[in-house]
């Protein structure tokens, strides 16, 4: 009896000590919670970050230094953990050191990991000097091993170690994170390749179905494409996931609206190109509401919405003006993409209305009185400007045409 006393108390030692570490280290509520919410200066920002890198002349081994502010660093931290459940993250750079401090809901428990990380300048380098996960402090001289350690036995090792061969420097400014890369995009594209990464799931295998039927489809309508996508994806919901072929669907129609591959992998089938679709008798509504669709299926409606805004914006100044109808356009695909995959019960639903239907009044509000083509004054002295009175109640009209239509009543 002794002796199996002190077998159990010998086996428990090492179950007890880790609960009492996850208790240490967890919480049951999160020191952070702060979701993120994406404003136009964040899309301008994006936009001069990517701009910076100047991919389209960037050649193997070419140096690019870019700047990421305080800001940016934890919009992404918390988009991030926004898709990884409830939580938040902050970020505060200065001229000495780096502080991350986020929290993140642990996986079915509920229960959230604090953790508090800060890093030093050290030459040309960055070195953690501070790790704490939850009320466990680790020391400063074994946090920067322990790191590079998980790093490199993680699932993303190659990409980490690609990632690390590419950094020539890092330094901070100010409220910024300043790094200096040399261009190894063989090497990166592969080691992508190598970990299978498929942005919200994403196979250009699966797609060819979708995209053999839709260049199948003789007419241009957007419409009757649509119906033509979602009678297939029906079909093959029946033994499968609706939520994965209506995502497939939406995707295959956006690459058919603007005629060319978003998604290309070895082996795929030759491109042939559609193009030329057109939606309330114009390609430009056509390609809005495409996009807006794709964008809502990879990134959710309100990133899709935010990016249609901000193209309008931007064409009061260099492009055709500011279009109510392209934006009543982008909502209205924004509000498929996320109906369509929101839920396999909405998915099934959005099939049952969609497939083998040509009528694009179910799910596209009429535009045409809407107006268009203004630039920043002619835009400014009618609505006042994004989020003025008569801006507000002109989006709040658009919003109400796009409820009423039979694809979204309840």
């Amino acid at each position: 009896m002794r002796l199996f006393l002190w077998l159990f108390l010998l086996l428990s030692l090492p179950l007890a000590a880790l609960a009492f570490l996850l208790a240490l280290a967890t919480a049951p509520v999160p020191e952070i919670e702060r979701p993120a919410t994406l404003k136009l200066a964040d899309m301008e920002r994006g936009r001069l970050i990517v701009e910076s890198l100047d991919l389209r002349h960037l050649q193997e081994g070419q140096e690019r230094r870019l700047r990421f502010g305080q800001e940016d660093m934890e919009l992404a931290l918390n988009w991030l953990l926004g898709t990884l459940g409830r939580g938040g993250a902050d970020v505060v750079i200065d001229g000495h050191s780096l502080q991350v401090r986020a929290s993140l809901r642990l996986y079915k428990l509920p229960r959230y990991l604090n953790i508090a990380l800060a890093y030093q300048p050290q030459g040309d380098w960055l070195v953690p000097s501070e790790l704490r996960l939850g009320k466990v402090p680790l020391p400063a001289r074994y946090t920067g091993k322990l790191i590079g350690a998980l790093l490199t036995i993680s699932p993303a090792a190659e990409q980490y170690q690609v990632a690390r061969d590419m950094l020539r420097a890092a330094r901070l400014e100010p409220k910024k994170l300043v790094l200096t890369l040399v261009w190894h995009g063989a090497e990166l594209r592969k080691a992508v390749q190598a970990a299978g990464w498929k942005p919200a799931g994403m196979d250009s295998a699966a797609l060819e179905p979708y995209r053999e039927r839709l260049a199948a489809t003789r007419s241009n309508d957007y419409a009757a494409l649509l119906g033509d996508a979602f009678a297939l994806a029906q079909e093959r919901s029946r033994r499968g996931d609706p939520v994965a072929e209506n995502r497939n669907a939406l995707t295959a129609l956006a690459e058919a609206a603007v005629g060319g591959r978003l998604f290309v992998s070895p082996g795929d089938k030759k491109h042939r190109r559609k193009g030329g679709a057109r939606l309330a008798g114009r390609d430009d509504s056509a390609q809005h509401f495409a996009i807006s669709t794709f964008l809502a299926v990879m990134g959710g409606e309100g990133i899709a919405d935010m990016a249609g805004l901000y193209k309008e914006v931007r064409d009061t100044s260099d492009g055709s003006g500011f279009s109510f109808n392209d934006l009543a356009a982008d909502k209205a695909g924004s509000r498929l993409g996320d109906l369509a995959t929101r839920s396999p019960e909405t998915a099934r639903r959005v099939q049952k209305v969609l497939a083998g239907s040509h009528d694009e009044r179910l799910f596209f509000p009429p535009i045409k009185d809407l107006p268009e083509f203004m630039n920043q004054s002619q835009f400014e002295k009618r609505f006042g400007g994004v989020g003025q009175p008569a801006y507000v109640k002109q989006v709040r009209e658009i919003e109400a045409r796009i409820a009423r239509l039979p694809l979204y009543r309840e």
